[in-house]
């Protein structure tokens, strides 16, 4: 009977351990397509179908198994897709959108691979905040209309701290934002600190980002603060977010001529101060958000702009949109927007214009 017992008891242990290590493993993905019409300055109206305007369309595959003593391992690898044609959003990437291994405990969570800057609004490791829709719907109404956000970047290591009650450390560094096979004085690197403060109707966050640019040929390094905030008032919640860029490309806009681009975003580039206000309430069973940005600043390449570049800018632009949930997992949106540029963010198409869409997004 004894003998019985133990190996009952041993049984018992041996099960309860397999249970423990058993991994999981999800497949996920977002579904996102509508119709857009919109109108730049100076360019005939469009009517396009897009992909992804609430969110980006995505399938992936996430995973976690229990290591004991409170550890774990997780992963996640995440494909972007075009849903109009069915093409890679980042054409040679298996993953583009996220690789991510990493540990996790009481101590904190640790990341290697890659994935999104922490004011990216991009995969696990970004803690931008302080707007309604961040970086959703178009560039005309959204944050990448006033921010210098920044990207997603290889060879990437990430770190957040335990929560303390409501705030959290994060830091991540990248070893070559796109390659580092050189020596590392000719890699170009990613650095970023932030803090997070979580705690019943309160958000905020705080972030400090550089890029040095190394290997580049004239780029002075870019900073980037990065401040946001939002508050639960009930009935409405409110949105704020600033940054300050400094030797930062100009936002929202590419400019086709060479030369131009050289003069506004290599050497010194451009400083400048970026805000957002916005807010999101319930309506009609849906939600209703607006946001609004606002930036201006100052070339400083002296010597480098021609006649007619203007060396000031602003912009200003506000967007509306309006989610409604026919389930948990099946959405439809409303949107509109309109912005304007004024002086070297006139320069190029991109800002100054409208746009609106309408669309339908489902989760599986």
């Amino acid at each position: 009977m004894k003998n019985l017992h133990l190996l009952a008891i041993s049984v018992g242990m041996s099960i309860g351990s397999a249970a423990m290590a058993e991994p999981s493993v999800t497949l996920y993905g977002i579904l996102d397509g509508g119709v857009s019409v919109s109108k730049l300055q100076h360019q005939s109206a469009k009517v396009q179908m897009t992909n992804g305007n609430w969110l980006s369309n995505r399938w992936g595959l996430m995973g976690q198994e229990d290591l004991g003593g409170g550890n774990s391992v997780f992963f996640k690898l995440e494909q972007g897709f075009n849903l109009s044609n069915g093409s890679e959003a980042t054409a040679g990437k298996a993953f583009n959108r996220e690789t991510a291994l990493g540990l996790s405990g009481e101590w904190g969570k640790l990341g290697l691979g890659r994935f999104g800057g922490l004011s990216s609004d991009c995969g696990t490791f970004s803690i931008l905040g302080g707007a309604a829709y961040s970086t959703s719907f178009s560039t005309i109404g959204n944050m990448h209309g006033a921010f210098y956000l920044t990207d997603r970047y290889n060879n990437s290591v990430a770190y957040v701290t335990p929560d303390f009650v409501g705030l959290q450390g994060h830091l991540m560094y990248s070893n070559g934002t796109d390659s580092d096979e050189e020596k590392w004085s000719q890699n170009s690197h990613y650095y970023g600190a932030g803090l997070t403060y979580n705690k019943d109707k309160l958000s905020v966050d705080v972030i400090y980002e550089l890029l040095d640019h190394k290997g580049a040929v004239d780029q002075d390094k870019t900073r980037l603060l990065n401040l946001g905030a939002s508050y639960d008032f009930g009935a409405f919640k409110l949105f704020g977010a600033y940054e300050y860029a400094q030797h930062a490309a100009l936002p929202g806009i590419e400019f086709a001529e060479e030369k131009m681009s050289e003069a506004y975003n290599a050497g010194k580039a451009n400083n400048y101060h970026a805000f957002s206000l916005s807010t999101s309430v319930k309506a009609f069973g849906g939600d209703l958000m607006v946001q609004g940005q606002y930036v201006f600043g100052k070339n400083k390449n002296s010597g480098k702009l021609e006649e007619g570049w203007d060396k000031k800018f602003n912009a200003y632009s506000i967007g509306a949109g309006y989610l409604y949930n026919f389930s948990k997992r099946t959405l439809v949106y409303v949107q509109g927007a309109w912005g304007k540029a004024n002086k070297a963010l006139n320069l190029a198409p991109g800002l100054s214009g409208w746009n609106t869409s309408l669309g339908v997004m489902h989760r599986f």
